[in-house]
């Protein structure tokens, strides 16, 4: 696994919000309030579907009440999203060095 157990919970319904009309909600409108979007967390949304694969055609699960953000601020979840491109960027160093050398 690579995101906590309360990044998990929390990108369940934010990724759900991204994904099903009207795209948007309560965890969307938490991230918008300390100045992140959609765009800034590639690489967490990326985790999120690497630990929770959907198991059908919706992705997470709706909630009308966000769960508590596990990032106190702006600079914590654009940290957080770095960190974790430089897992999936050397996951994929790996995985593409085991080609070349297969």
């Amino acid at each position: 696994m690579i995101l906590t157990r309360d990044e998990i919970s929390f990108l369940d319904t934010y990724c759900h919000e991204g994904s099903e009309p009207p795209f948007g909600g309560p965890a969307t409108d938490a991230m918008t309030g300390i100045g992140v979007h959609s765009g800034d967390v590639l690489n967490l949304q990326w985790a999120y579907l690497r630990d929770q694969p959907p198991t059908g055609p919706v992705i997470g699960h709706a909630s009308d009440v966000a769960p508590p953000l596990p990032w106190p601020n702006r600079e914590a979840v654009l940290r957080r999203d770095a960190e974790i491109r430089a897992v999936r960027e050397e996951m994929q160093r790996t995985r593409n060095t085991s080609r070349a050398s297969a």
